[in-house]
């Protein structure tokens, strides 16, 4: 539990913030700027309310529940003009409600959600910048590899990341351990036994609108479990990324295949995951979208196979803001529609349709655990999520969220002893 004394350092300094706050900028707050160094300090309070109604679509007969979270970010970002950069970013979260059981993603006393050094400098006309601490992996839309804004905790990696850049080309090595929250203020770690390192080639024109990525990615593991086996594992994923937007068509395609070990088993996988739209240039400029997505599954096969797509770290929103289904041996697609009525407000509404791969396949939920066992027998159909979601910038530094989801069960869902669901959310969000 946050203490209520660390809620009012962090409302305090959220005040402070506000009060010195220049009118002109759109976040932060800069309190030094000498020309040869500035320090920049931010900070964000998060409200979310959600409820779900019959979790884990009544499957495991868990209560329903109406969850209160908080989440309290304090940041300082000091520059100098010889180029290094420190930045430092503090957390809490609060988390009431929520059942069976409150899961370690979304409470926390005080502790260091990022803190790291950038080191900038030049080779041979590359610009290169060697960036090592606490950090978010940004991978600018990659499926694989996400910051978990949905929980009241983001996720962060103890890293060392170097990017090279020249033109429209860009490098990144990394090598990587993700960060566990252990509860307690300043205890937060490295995740034991896992580690997860990799690079990408990115090539991004300017002219073009358009972006095209070469991604490695490596994640080792000493305990992992599927419905086949468990053990450790050694996962390694190779992929292509492509996305633009032009006349009015936007697009992001992503595929990628996998192999390693996971026990006594070889990895066989492969996966994509796309988002096509077309938007009007009139009106409420609607936007007509089609998502899709494909997770490879099946039990092991007589050769000692294991064909299970893993999602790495993942959106757990992934396919809608209810988690009821953790990504993998499934498949799926989403017509959904995006309007924009007034100034400052989107609605975004859409179906989402799930299927898992096979009769052998295990439906997972989070945080990757099997809801129902795949045994060979009985249909394919999970569900339909219908959403419908508002998103509204009341101010330059307020935003207001909310979120509906109704999760019809699929035959699937049904004949395992599940029902209808229904999940609703709503956020304020205040940042300096």
């Amino acid at each position: 539990m946050v203490h209520r004394g660390v809620r009012g350092i962090c409302l305090a300094w959220l005040l402070a913030l506000a009060t010195v706050a220049s009118p002109g900028r759109a976040s932060d707050v800069a309190v030094i700027d000498n020309g040869a160094v500035s320090l920049t300090l931010g900070g964000e309070y998060r409200l979310k309310v959600e409820g779900l109604h019959n979790p884990s679509f009544g499957i495991q007969h868990s209560p329903s529940y109406t969850a209160t979270g908080e989440r309290f970010l304090a940041q300082a970002d000091l520059q100098t003009s010889t180029g290094p950069r420190l930045f430092v970013q503090l957390s809490a979260a609060t988390d009431f409600g929520r059942k069976p059981v409150e899961l370690p993603f979304y409470r926390s006393a005080l502790d260091v959600a990022q803190g790291y050094l950038d080191l900038p400098f030049g080779f041979r006309g590359a610009q290169l910048n060697l960036r090592v601490g606490r950090q978010e992996l940004n991978f600018d839309g990659n499926r694989l590899v996400s910051n978990r804004e949905v929980t009241n905790l983001r996720r962060a990696f103890e890293a060392a990341v170097l990017t090279e850049k020249w033109q429209s080309w860009s490098v990144q090595e990394f090598v990587s351990r993700p960060v566990r929250n252990r509860g307690g203020a300043f205890d937060d770690d490295a995740t034991p036994g896992e580690k997860f390192w990799g690079a990408r080639l990115r090539y991004a024109p300017e002219a073009l609108a358009s972006a095209g990525e070469l991604f490695y990615f490596v994640r080792s593991r000493l305990q992992a479990l599927y419905q086949a086996d468990s053990g450790a594992e050694l996962r390694r994923t190779i992929g292509l990324r492509s996305s633009g937007n032009a006349r009015g068509l936007d697009y992001a395609v992503q595929a990628a295949l996998q192999r390693g070990t996971v026990g006594r088993l070889d990895i066989r996988a492969c996966g994509i995951a796309s988002d096509v739209g077309y938007t009007l240039q009139y009106g409420w400029r609607p936007r007509f979208g089609l998502s899709a997505g494909f997770a490879s599954g099946g039990k092991a096969g007589p050769d000692g196979q294991l064909r299970t797509f893993d999602s790495l770290y993942p959106n757990l929103g992934y396919f809608t803001d209810a988690t009821l289904v953790y990504p993998g041996n499934d498949w799926d697609f989403q017509p959904n529609v995006t309007l924009e009525p007034i100034v400052h407000v989107t609605l975004r509404a859409g179906v989402d349709f799930l299927h898992r791969v096979s009769r052998s396949d295990a439906v997972y939920e989070q945080p990757g655990f099997a809801l129902i066992a795949g045994t060979g027998v009985g249909s394919n159909a999970i569900g339909e999520l219908s959403y419908i979601k508002l998103d509204w910038r009341v101010k330059r530094y307020w935003d207001l969220y909310a979120s509906y989801v109704y999760g019809s069960a699929g035959a699937l869902v049904s004949a395992s002893g599940g029902r209808d669901t229904r999940y609703f959310a709503l956020q304020s969000d205040v940042k300096l």
